[in-house]
């Protein structure tokens, strides 16, 4: 008697092991099931590299300005690194005293960021319209590491003679989002110090943009 129960214990125990995981729970919980594999993430963008994103976008735009791919590549890298405002092509004299002015009556319009208030002007403005946030990006070249978000445009009017550098938008790579933007809208720089520049400008209008 003693060995057929050894037997049968034994037998348990060898179908509890061999039988698959479906059998041993059918009279208990259901079985569950092996998490998903975690997916790998999207590779970094080497925003310096001309064969990213940005720099396949540059290339297709500009590599004809160059004379060989070395020149061209030097140049696409030299726009990353160095952030220049303006176009390669195109370089603002600054005379002493500046000689170029906005007259007043002269409106203009600026992008502006969350918290910023309209008296507290940045130095850049345009004579371009800002429909949206995309006109900011795309046209007026902003990286979202020069302003992380623009939420206002502001119209502003100038009052007083208004000393300027003035030019095209160049373009622009932003590494945080791994695109290429090419700028081309028209922009000036006001010269005259932050905390002066009110005393040049009247708020006309300032409207939301998405």
């Amino acid at each position: 008697m003693r060995n057929a129960t050894r037997l049968l214990l034994g037998a348990s125990l060898i179908l509890g092991t061999c039988l698959p995981a479906v059998a041993q729970t059918a009279s208990g919980a259901p079985p569950v099931a092996a998490p998903a594999p975690s997916p790998s993430p999207a590779p970094a963008c080497d925003a310096t590299a001309i064969d990213s994103p940005p720099g396949k976008a540059w290339w297709a735009e500009n590599r004809w300005r160059y004379a060989d791919d070395a020149a061209a590549t030097a140049a696409y890298q030299a726009l990353v690194k160095g952030q220049s405002p303006w176009p390669s092509w195109y370089v603002p004299t600054v005379p002493n005293p500046p000689i170029t002015v906005l007259p007043t009556g002269t409106r203009f319009q600026m992008a502006i960021a969350p918290g910023q208030q309209p008296d507290s002007p940045g130095g850049w403005g345009t004579f371009d319209y800002i429909a949206d946030v995309e006109d900011v990006r795309a046209h007026l070249a902003v990286t979202t590491g020069f302003k992380a978000a623009v939420d206002r445009v502001v119209t502003y009017e100038v009052v007083r003679l208004l000393p300027v550098t003035i030019g095209p938008v160049g373009p622009q790579v932003d590494a945080g989002t791994c695109s290429y933007l090419p700028g081309r809208w028209s922009q000036f720089n006001m010269l005259p110090p932050w905390n002066e520049r009110m005393g040049y400008l009247k708020v006309i209008e300032v409207r939301p943009i998405n």
